[in-house]
């Protein structure tokens, strides 16, 4: 079982990212985000998420170069493996707007793109903590690439996924894309293709 596609979640614009911002410009978008949802709560201490968001992408860099990726962009764009049930659910129960945006992976090569158990943040934290129950070294700490998330990927895997995270956290497969030109000329395709 593979799934063949990826779910860009974004509020009125797609591909956004902190990291596209400076310093003073990213801690203000938290403040104002900041709220006691599940989607915004992290933000509640900016100048520590912005820390460990930096710290987080600089091992996706190195782990993903490792790997023989040769990133066309800086930072990644955030998307989820498959579809986004739970956030869709989330969103849907608490009246959040959320948009989704599925994308072929069809569209993407090695280079393009990497995936983490579960988000990047948590998948980092959990190797470098190590709880134990939760830990699993197979998964958590590394990035993987489009092949080999292709072998990883099982209904088992998928089924037992919730298992792997801790409470609070979000259940997924994160998928960071590395090449913002293919999503951005899906995106514009798709909408100019829906006028």
């Amino acid at each position: 079982m593979m799934i063949e596609y990826i779910t860009h979640c974004y509020n009125t614009v797609p591909f956004r990212s902190l990291s596209a911002l400076s310093k003073p410009e990213a801690l203000k978008v938290m403040e104002d985000l900041c709220d006691d949802n599940a989607f915004f709560e992290r933000f509640k201490e900016p100048l520590q998420y912005w820390e460990s968001r930096l710290e987080t992408e600089a091992w996706l860099r190195a782990g993903f170069i490792q790997k023989g990726g040769k990133l066309k962009d800086e930072y990644p764009l955030y998307s989820v493996l498959g579809s986004a049930t739970w956030i869709e659910n989330y969103s849907l129960s608490t009246g959040i707007a959320v948009d989704m945006l599925q994308i072929p992976l069809s569209l993407f090569n090695e280079n393009d793109i990497s995936f983490t158990f579960p988000d990047s943040m948590v998948s980092y934290w959990i190797a470098r903590d190590k709880p134990e129950a939760f830990y699993h070294p197979s998964y958590h700490g590394q990035v993987f690439t489009l092949t080999e998330i292709r072998s990883l990927i099982t209904n088992e895997i998928m089924d037992g996924i919730e298992s792997m995270h801790p409470e609070g956290t979000i259940p997924y497969i994160e998928a960071q894309i590395w090449n913002h030109e293919i999503a951005m000329n899906y995106y514009t395709e798709k909408i100019s293709s829906e006028m």
